[in-house]
């Protein structure tokens, strides 16, 4: 059986687990699972997002584009209450999750989509993206929702020098955004895409 934290309903049986990670500052437990990305720890291109992304301006609209559990999201809405951050992501199991660590840190400010919902027009988008979901797959995805930009807005994308962070800034350009390397470090590019 596959268990592809990409999958709606990923198949492995549930189990869910408390860690505590670094977020908005401060450490806090949250609950992770199975079959969702990331699940025993803070991935390390996440961390990089998190530590070279500049955080949303105030009132604004971010989206966590392949929110996982939640870590960017949880994150964001932390560093600033007066933005609405929106979590998004395929797997079911992992936007349970986002929404349930909302709850557990008092963030309201944290909207998790169901299938089919739309955002308001959104400022930032924050991303960690599936990158193996295979490169088509991916650069859809990612032009589908950096589309959803206003005008100026920015998205701020962590992706592995190895699985062609390079190349994927070559085709952001092709597209007509503009996209430069805001910062290198432990193998991973973050990429600041403006619409």
């Amino acid at each position: 059986m596959s268990n592809q934290y990409f999958e709606k309903n990923p198949s492995c049986e549930s189990r869910k687990r408390e860690i505590c990670v670094n977020l908005g500052g401060r450490e806090v437990r949250v609950l992770t699972d199975r079959g969702v990305f990331s699940a025993s720890a803070l991935d390390k291109g996440t961390q990089v997002l998190l530590k070279s992304a500049p955080a949303p301006a105030p009132g604004s609209n971010a989206l966590d584009l392949g929110c996982g559990w939640g870590a960017v999201a949880l994150d964001l809405a932390l560093k600033n209450p007066s933005c609405t951050v929106w979590a998004a992501d395929v797997n079911e199991r992992a936007l349970g999750l986002c929404r349930e660590n909302a709850e557990r840190l008092g963030l309201g400010n944290v909207e998790v989509m169901e299938e089919g919902e739309e955002p308001p027009e959104l400022d930032f988008i924050y991303s960690n993206p599936p990158v193996r979901i295979g490169k088509e797959a991916m650069r859809g995805l990612l032009a589908s929702w950096i589309g959803r930009l206003k005008e100026g807005g920015k998205a701020y994308l962590v992706v592995s020098r190895h699985l062609g962070s390079d190349s994927l800034m070559d085709w952001m350009e092709e597209k007509g955004w503009k996209a430069r390397k805001i910062k290198s470090s432990k193998g991973y590019r973050v990429i600041e895409v403006c619409r």
